[in-house]
């Protein structure tokens, strides 16, 4: 769209000129003025630029397919993590929480959204994984184990009718525990 960058004249040229952190803040200019980065795209580009400023070393990876991929690695996690914080991509919270678990959650999950969903099936799993990784004080603990009780009490105490209904929905009561999924059945 008639956009020129100094020091380049092809795509590959022009990629090469913008992967350097001195250059990416004209980069990043250029490329919203011309239309080529918007939204999430460019607020993304923003933060890393901003991280970057703050001396932060750039991830060795383009993308977010390649990145994700890169921070995967073991190897790579800690490094991944800060420039992650830094830029405001994650919390400190999460980040002390990723630091303490490798980046991955309870079944190999990654992201809240993976590992909300992989929970809500295997809650037994993500329980040993926060008591493992000292994510669940003891008193909130106790609190899901007495409250697994009093759900298996009125279980046991309930008219045959209803009973049956959750046989019918659930199948074998005896492993049913209370949860976002069993609370919507």
């Amino acid at each position: 769209r008639g956009v020129k960058l100094p020091g380049c004249k092809s795509k590959k040229e022009c990629d090469t000129y913008c992967e350097e952190p001195d250059n990416m803040k004209e980069c990043i200019t250029l490329a919203e003025e011309a239309g080529f980065l918007t939204g999430q795209e460019l607020e993304d580009a923003k933060k890393m630029l901003s991280a970057i400023e703050k001396g932060v070393k750039p991830l060795p990876c383009r993308g977010k397919e390649e990145c994700d991929s890169y921070c995967s690695e073991e190897s790579n996690i800690d490094e991944c993590i800060t420039f992650a914080t830094v830029a405001g991509f994650m919390s400190e919270e999460d980040a002390e929480m990723a630091k303490k678990t490798g980046g991955k959650g309870p079944g190999g999950c990654k992201g809240k959204e993976e590992c909300d969903a992989y929970c809500e099936s295997n809650q037994e799993a993500c329980i040993e994984f926060a008591k493992e990784y000292g994510l669940i004080s003891d008193e909130e603990l106790q609190k899901m184990e007495e409250g697994n009780k009093k759900f298996a009490e009125s279980l046991g105490n309930m008219p045959p009718e209803v009973k049956k209904c959750l046989e019918e929905k659930f199948g074998d009561l005896d492993n049913l525990k209370p949860g976002p999924e069993s609370g919507e059945k």
